[in-house]
């Protein structure tokens, strides 16, 4: 996300090749084929894209995704999270670096990151969202969350390829399905940061960086990850969507080597080349599953049926021996203020359903107080899938950025703070809620878009 506004491996295709059938079933994380108990999602719930660009399920239920981002959770971003470092100028990497240079281990560098994530979202924020009427949360993610350094090595040496993983990153994946599933939610899991970046800004994980397009290894790495991923998630029906790449050749200001100006015709060109490689590489582990491939901006992705990794034509063809992308979602980043503005973006995402019949979504927005009931009110008319930026800011003011925030937490600095201090300032202050409870806790407020937008724009969708 950007605020104006744990991945190498050798890939698994054939589990069968080390488990029986019945353990094929546990490790690639199989549905039962029916409904785990109230509200939960079973097999049938599954999603797919119908020949009319709308998401429906197995069933055959139509279905509008409206939720949120767990932004800041398992990447961090400094304007939004209780970490120091000045806004656009301080990565989650950056973080980690600091953390190296004074000697921390990488087992203690984990600790303070699972300290972190343990209660930066909890239980009770799932409880939250089901209470509230919420089906869909989207899951940032970056490569160090799976990976202890920038040449791919899995943590742990764990691919999560097996049913029970040592491995941080996949583990709280799991946690997170298994949290969301229960309570008939659906996750889409998004690529926050690739290795290399794939935007100059910093909300990729790195800063100044957008080489995942010109480093071989990078797109290896990649690619590798996303094999893991698809592999480990393939068959589990509460994981709605792969949002493959986010926001790609948003450069958040910077200008320099590769990075090419959002919209331009190199731009275009690298963007539909990298998601090309990674849904072929997704669809050779998994034929299924809905993957979103975001315009951020603008609707500048190409008709999915003339799909190449090269250039386009003056119809905006990509023609060459590739095939099709089938199943997929487009999606857009809305950080507008002006109403023609939402509305052009809209009618640009209607256009894309309607003539290529691909599903559309709001995957990220913000649209200011003045417009964000009639943009809720818009996004809902017209059956568009929306996750809105982002759930919970600490350490910041940001206004109605958040539905929930806590201005005043102390900034962990990663320079300067010990191993105690650091785990301290991560730890259970950063919970939304006392224990088992909805009561706000820990300084976190309510912001005025959660009971003036957010909730009634989640009660008023077509299901």
């Amino acid at each position: 996300m950007s605020n104006k506004s744990l991945p190498k491996i050798n890939t698994v295709i054939l589990c069968a090749a080390i488990y029986s059938a019945s353990a094929l079933l546990t490790v690639c994380n199989s549905d039962k084929s029916d409904t785990l108990g109230d509200g939960g999602i079973g097999a049938n719930d599954a999603l797919n894209v119908d020949e009319n660009g709308y998401l429906r399920s197995r069933s055959g239920r139509e279905i509008v995704l409206r939720g949120v981002n767990l932004g800041g959770w398992m990447i961090q971003e400094s304007w939004m999270c209780p970490v120091y470092g000045p806004d656009r100028q301080w990565a989650n990497l950056d973080t980690i670096n600091a953390m190296k240079r004074r000697e921390f281990t990488g087992e203690q560098i984990q600790e303070l990151f699972d300290a972190y994530q343990d209660n930066w979202i909890t239980a009770d924020d799932f409880d939250f969202f089901k209470s509230k009427g919420v089906n869909s949360i989207r899951v940032p993610f970056w490569y160090r969350n799976f990976m202890s350094d920038e040449a791919g090595a899995w943590i742990n040496n764990d691919n999560g390829s097996e049913a029970v993983t040592a491995n941080p990153g996949f583990k709280r994946l799991d946690w997170a399905v298994e949290q969301a599933k229960k309570r008939g939610i659906y996750v889409i899991l998004d690529m926050h940061g690739a290795p290399g970046g794939q935007s100059m800004d910093h909300s990729c994980g790195t800063l100044g960086k957008n080489e995942v397009y010109t480093n071989q290894a990078y797109e290896r790495i990649t690619v590798d990850l996303w094999k893991a991923v698809a592999l480990r998630y393939k068959n589990e029906a509460a994981v709605a969507a792969y949002d493959l790449l986010n926001e790609p050749q948003n450069n958040g200001g910077y200008s320099g080597a590769n990075a090419w100006q959002p919209g331009s015709v190199r731009a275009v060109y690298e963007t539909v080349r990298m998601y090309d490689i990674l849904y072929r590489a997704v669809r050779s582990v998994d034929p299924d599953k809905i993957c979103i491939m975001e315009g951020i901006w603008s609707m500048n992705l190409p008709d999915p049926k003339y799909v190449h990794n090269g250039g386009a034509d003056q119809n905006n063809r990509y023609s060459g021996k590739t095939s099709a992308w089938l199943n997929v979602m487009y999606s857009m980043h809305l950080y507008d203020s002006k109403w023609n503005d939402i509305n052009k973006r809209v009618n640009e995402l209607i256009k894309a359903r309607n003539d290529w019949k691909v599903a559309v979504h709001v995957g990220e927005f913000n649209n200011g107080d003045n417009l964000q009931t009639d943009a809720y009110n818009l996004y809902n008319d017209k059956k568009i899938s929306w996750n809105m930026w982002t759930y919970k800011i600490a350490g910041a003011n940001m206004g109605n950025w958040s539905l929930y925030q806590a201005a005043n937490k102390p900034k962990a600095d990663p320079e300067t703070d010990s191993f105690e201090v650091i785990k301290q300032k991560w730890g259970e202050t950063l919970s939304t809620f006392s224990s088992g409870t909805n009561d706000l806790n820990n300084g976190y407020s309510a912001m005025k878009g959660l009971e003036m937008y957010f909730i009634p724009a989640v009660r008023n969708t077509i299901d």
